[in-house]
């Protein structure tokens, strides 16, 4: 068999090989669940991890990890230091009497505001657990009635969500008193406050137990449809040490322990609270059960454990910046608050979110959402709609042919794709937003029209004609490159799926249109078509893992995509001016 290859074959090889070196270089660097961990001897120092309250089974799944053997798994020591009235956890870690603790993100903020270099590094409490409970006999039962009411919080942030709560409903905190509240909801069972600030796995649990828990009471929840709340209980550690190595790994490993610890006190709760118990000087099994029942029902123990919600961190930092009256303040604070740097290389996500970091994926999603993006979109549709439609005018074809030759190209290699990944992506997409059948009938009706009133100055022959298709369908490959690129994202795909996926979208409703018309596929007789989607992929890969690596710059990921946009969108012009076909090697048997 001899192959003779063209000078077609060698352009299009130099292009294929470009894309190679492209994704050999995005790759290298990176492991396949997250950052590459290099290899350091752990030394046996151990950890001081301080916790934000005394012994309970709100810190169940430490006590496991240590009691079991977690911690000595992975080679590092851990020393608990239990909290308690007095005791200011992140003050602690700036004093360096412990090298990791527990905080609230609403100090963590202000405590930054004002020069703190500490940063979160896991959100171990995915929801509030604080709530708003009114005693029965204080006349508390919407929040109409809370106006001149006596309000007991900790002042430990818990302050801001009623603060919150209040200004999203006409009032402020002038409008109460509020008071210095002691723990256990003592002032409130005592009858020295009207309302006060409880935790859904702690205090609310006490009241419940009391008398004013048979009887009918106000409450509210925070984080709840009726109210916002911001993020609680996070690990916090010195900015300085996230730059050494060394403990960066042990950072991670202790991260690692304490999913393995949370996970096995979902699963075997009573054991959890026996071991709760050793840490306690004199506890109420009962009591602690429901605590961790409760806990449980806040923590997400599986491959998402400490993974820090950025549109969660986005409400907190309003809800924060409103309680303290100073939003400017408190935004510029959040700047470098966070990094999953250490998450990552917990490999606790084992690659079910792909290969990207939280960063990247909720920043791509965030603008793949916006209006600007969508309105891309419907152009893109519209774009390859018009192309069927042009198809349908060459062959004669009455309304309905034109209307599926419409159809094919807009949402066929969409609905393809879908089929393909299932899952989160069945129904596909055209059955859950019916804006795309209304683009292509549109793109239809206003065709015709357009095409019946102009004649002759838009012939289908025409140079003119064919350059707008070619910038509208250039326009479409460059949309739907990165649409394709993103439903991979979506799913938690690997990266080569984004290529695919891309390649698919862009070409898959063409394929089909050219089955339908009775022709063979012109992407597979030599049109560049769905290569410059597939290198497009992966020039927007290497851009979203290099975001990575600038996790807390927000320009890195749109600059992406605009890169990425621009890329495919020129690169397919410049094909179609320069005439570049893929490779088709001459094989003759």
């Amino acid at each position: 068999m001899k192959i003779l290859t063209s000078t077609r074959f060698k352009r299009s090889a130099v292009l294929l090989l470009a894309a190679f070196a492209c994704a050999l270089l995005a790759i290298l660097p990176f492991s396949r669940h997250g950052l590459i961990v290099r290899d350091h001897n752990i030394d046996d120092d151990p950890i001081r991890l301080q916790l934000e309250w005394s012994h309970q089974a709100q810190f169940a799944g430490i006590y496991v990890a240590e009691e079991l053997g977690f911690f000595k798994d992975n080679d590092i020591n851990v020393t608990i230091k239990p909290g308690g009235p007095g005791i200011n956890p992140l003050s602690s870690l700036l004093d360096k009497q412990s090298d990791v603790a527990y905080g609230w993100l609403s100090h963590a903020l202000e405590m930054r505001r004002n020069g703190a270099e500490i940063v979160n590094i896991a959100q171990i409490l995915k929801k509030p657990g604080t709530m708003l409970v009114c005693r029965e006999d204080s006349g508390v039962g919407s929040v109409s009635d809370i106006a001149g009411k006596k309000i007991g919080t900790w002042f430990l942030g818990d302050q801001f969500d009623v603060g919150y709560w209040l200004s999203s409903n006409g009032l402020d905190l002038s409008d109460i008193q509020l008071v210095d509240q002691r723990p256990n909801a003592e002032d409130l069972l005592a009858g020295n406050v009207d309302c006060a600030t409880a935790m859904t796995y702690n205090e609310f649990l006490t009241i419940l137990r009391s008398k004013h828990g048979q009887k009918d009471f106000f409450a509210l929840r925070f984080g709840s449809s009726r109210a916002d709340g911001f993020l609680e209980d996070g690990l916090y550690v010195r900015a300085n040490d996230l730059k050494d190595p060394v403990k960066c790994k042990k950072f991670a490993l202790l991260l690692a322990s304490m999913q393995k610890g949370w996970s096995y006190a979902e699963h075997f709760p009573n054991e959890a609270v026996a071991i709760t118990r050793r840490y306690m000087g004199s506890s109420d099994t009962i009591h602690q059960r429901q605590m961790l029942t409760e806990v449980l029902k806040l923590i997400e123990t599986d491959h998402s454990f400490g993974m820090l919600s950025l549109s969660e961190f986005d409400k907190s930092i309003h809800i924060v910046g409103n309680g303290i009256g100073d939003i400017n303040g408190i935004t510029n604070s959040g700047k470098g608050a966070w990094t999953f740097k250490v998450w990552l290389n917990s490999r606790i996500s084992q690659g079910k979110f792909g290969p990207l970091g939280p960063a990247s994926r909720h920043r791509f999603n965030e603008i793949v959402k916006s209006r600007a993006f969508v309105c891309l979109d419907f152009i893109g549709t519209a774009s390859f709609a018009l192309s069927g439609l042009l198809q349908a005018f060459k062959r004669r074809y009455d309304i309905w042919g034109c209307f599926i030759l419409c159809f094919l190209p807009a949402v066929g290699g969409g609905t393809l794709r879908d089929l393909l990944i299932g899952g989160m992506r069945s129904p596909p997409f055209i059955f859950k937003d019916g804006s795309y059948i209304l683009i292509v009938f549109f793109v239809m009706l206003i065709g015709v029209l357009c095409f019946s009133l102009a004649g002759n100055k838009l012939a289908t022959q025409s140079p003119l004609f064919r350059n707008i298709l070619n910038v509208f369908d250039s326009i479409g490959l460059a949309t739907f490159t990165i649409i394709g690129c993103g439903v991979a994202i979506q799913a938690g795909l690997e990266w080569w799926w984004m290529a695919i996926c891309a390649a698919l979208t862009c070409a898959g409703g063409g394929t089909l249109l050219d089955i339908v018309t009775g022709k063979e596929p012109r992407t597979f007789k030599g049109e560049v078509y769905e290569e410059i989607a597939v290198v497009g992929a992966i020039v927007m890969f290497m851009g979203l893992r290099l975001s990575d690596l600038h996790e807390t710059s927000y320009l890195m990921v749109p600059s992406t995509l605009v890169m990425t946009w621009l890329f495919v969108f020129i690169g397919r012009l410049l094909l179609i001016r320069f005439k570049v076909n893929s490779i088709q090697p001459r094989i003759f048997i």
